[in-house]
């Protein structure tokens, strides 16, 4: 209990921090994310600033083999706006080492995965569902944090992947725009080498 409970205050740290940064000057990408390690590729959506830092481009690399005892972030994308503007939106990809939640079957710990990246303070907006995406079966949660005079939407898409709890964290001040980043996941490939 006091691992998860752990885990889950880094990982709602993580994202406190990441969604106060400001976009960097990094240009934006319409280019195909490789996580070589894990086979996968993605195209994010378009018009997106990455502010992924340097170390988290590294981890990319090692990804399948990530074994500390929090999410390592792999992809920070978000649009130019600043995130009290309606239509801001963010896409982040983490990872954390399946054997993190052994305890628990896959079921259990994607749902653990998704209520921790969603952070505390964050509601379920909807009950958790199964969903494909390139031949992988995802847990979707959905969820809403109040932030007056905003609502936040955050729909968290995990999946195991070579022994990786593989996640997108898809987050919006708008629930159209997340459901436009989600369209995105359609471009996933999983059987890059």
């Amino acid at each position: 209990m006091g691992r998860l409970r752990n885990f889950a205050t880094i990982a709602l740290l993580a994202v406190i921090v990441l969604s106060c940064q400001k976009p960097g000057n990094s240009a934006s990408s319409s280019n195909t994310l490789s996580l070589p390690d894990l086979g996968v590729r993605y195209s994010p959506p378009g018009g997106m600033r990455d502010k992924t830092s340097p170390a988290s481009r590294e981890a990319r690399n090692g990804a399948a083999s990530y074994a500390v005892r929090r999410a390592e972030l792999l992809l920070d994308m978000s649009s130019d706006e600043d995130d009290t503007a309606p239509n801001w939106h963010q896409v982040w990809i983490f990872v954390f080492p399946r054997t993190g939640l052994a305890g628990l079957d896959d079921t259990a710990a994607e749902k653990k995965m998704n209520t921790a990246l969603a952070g505390a303070k964050a509601a379920p907006a909807t009950e958790p569902q199964r969903r494909m995406f390139a031949g992988h079966d995802f847990m979707v949660s959905e969820f809403e944090q109040k932030e007056p005079p905003l609502v936040k939407h955050a729909k968290i898409f995990t999946t195991v992947c070579k022994g990786q709890l593989l996640s997108f964290v898809l987050v919006s001040n708008s629930p159209s725009q997340v459901s436009a980043m989600e369209e995105s996941l359609n471009t996933l490939n999983f059987s890059s080498q």
